[in-house]
């Protein structure tokens, strides 16, 4: 004797089957989800982050461009470079802080130098710049605050400018620091996440 079993679906109504096919989600599912959207939005951030930050070091370059390029078209005109501070740490507008502001300061004592240099940016700025210049036969300034600072001669053949730029997005005792000069195209960059 041969038995067979037949498993039998019950019939359902199609009031019930609509019902059946509508059912929400589980709470594991739904924790599934946000679990994903929470992992995502922290990736998300960390890269929005990493962009804002090098969206500011490459501001802080373009401008240290400009700088040179104002440099060499004011010794094109004057046969020598405009040096407008004092040291490379005293930094126009302002010290770094993390605020953004604007070039050119009205109550800052060099802005009539960084004027006549006739610098040109074109957004506010998170960092502070210091320039320096002398005449050939002179020693140029060295870098400050760098742990392995660039060279220059001990002595200048022709006239020099040194910029040193520097930023602090979260206001502690580290800074980016940037320095370039007349002695090479080169903009040498320290602690560029800062």
């Amino acid at each position: 004797m041969h038995l067979t079993t037949t498993s039998r679906t019950p019939k359902l109504s199609p009031r019930k089957h609509r019902l059946a096919s509508r059912r929400g989600f589980t709470l594991v599912e739904l924790l599934a989800v946000v679990a994903i959207i929470g992992i995502l939005s922290a990736i998300a951030l960390v890269g929005y982050r990493r962009y804002l930050t090098s969206a500011r070091t490459a501001n802080a370059k373009a401008v240290i461009g400009s700088i040179r390029v104002a440099e060499e078209n004011f010794r094109a005109e004057t046969l020598a470079y405009q040096s407008c501070s004092g040291n490379l740490t005293d930094y126009f507008p302002a010290t770094p802080n993390g605020r953004k502001r604007h070039f050119y300061d009205q109550a800052h004592l060099q802005n009539a130098c960084w004027r006549e240099l006739n610098v040109i940016t074109d957004s506010p700025t998170t960092f502070g710049y210091a320039l320096m210049a002398g005449g050939a036969g002179t020693s140029p300034a060295a870098p400050v605050g760098l742990a392995s600072p660039p060279t220059w001669p001990a002595t200048a053949a022709e006239p020099w400018y040194v910029i040193q730029a520097a930023g602090n997005e979260d206001n502690d005792a580290t800074q980016c620091l940037m320095v370039s000069s007349s002695f090479n195209g080169e903009i040498y960059v320290e602690n560029e996440t800062e």
